[in-house]
């Protein structure tokens, strides 16, 4: 019983840390394109 209890928080808490990850990695990606989003662009997207 506490081993599953213990099991399933350990799986949880890896996907929701790897969720979290996923984010920061795409955000990082994007500042360093110089990417702020769909609808807007940096100084080197208006060229």
């Amino acid at each position: 019983m506490i081993f599953s209890i213990n099991f399933i928080m350990i799986t949880v808490s890896i996907l929701i840390s790897v969720a979290f990850y996923t984010i920061l990695e795409r955000k990082i990606l994007g500042y360093i394109q110089t990417r702020k989003g769909p609808n807007k662009v940096g100084m080197l997207g208006i060229l």
